[in-house]
């Protein structure tokens, strides 16, 4: 057997302070992680490690053919990333982001009537330190990035969507 906390050292990627943890001693961590389905708690390591590394992805309508794209795309390509991309929506995206669900949204279309609600939330959020990326047509960026919504379904929007994970992704290292 071995202690908790080299459990705790190896499951977590850390050296082990002022020990250090053989190879073997490693792979049989792991190995006895495995045969026991253990899962890391995300919402644990965040809260260690003061992020979360997933990405939300608030869309209005999954039937909006633009929503979806964005959806779809940054379901692709966030993962490569390493971020965990979460796909909101409606307006489940503001509690989600104001309870620190995610280390940043990318937004997809706002409906008029909740525009002002929307601009409250990002606000709000912008002063938490959260990386924001909104697309909009109206928006102007104040301490978030803003991109125009192009046409869905085409190689432009892929495109779009790739600009805009990267900018996401360039604000959370930042």
């Amino acid at each position: 057997g071995v202690s908790l906390t080299t459990v705790s050292y190896v499951l977590s990627g850390r050296p082990g302070g002022n020990t250090r943890i053989s190879r073997p001693t490693q792979d049989r961590v792991h190995a006895a992680a495995h045969d026991l389905g253990y899962v890391p708690n995300r919402a644990a390591r965040g809260m260690r490690r003061g992020h979360t590394d997933v990405v939300a992805v608030a869309i209005t309508d999954l039937d909006d053919s633009r929503d979806r794209a964005l959806a779809a795309a940054a379901a692709r390509i966030l993962p490569r990333h390493g971020y965990q991309p979460v796909i909101l929506v409606g307006d489940s995206w503001r509690q989600f982001m104001l309870s620190g669900g995610a280390d940043g949204v990318i937004l997809g279309s706002v409906p008029a009537d909740r525009a002002a609600v929307a601009v409250g939330t990002l606000a709000e959020l912008v002063g938490r330190g959260v990386a924001l990326l909104v697309f909009s047509d109206t928006l102007q960026p104040e301490g978030f990035d803003v991109l125009e919504p192009g046409a869905a379904g085409t190689a432009e929007a892929e495109a779009l969507i790739g600009q805009a994970v990267a900018t996401l992704i360039g604000r959370l290292r930042a």
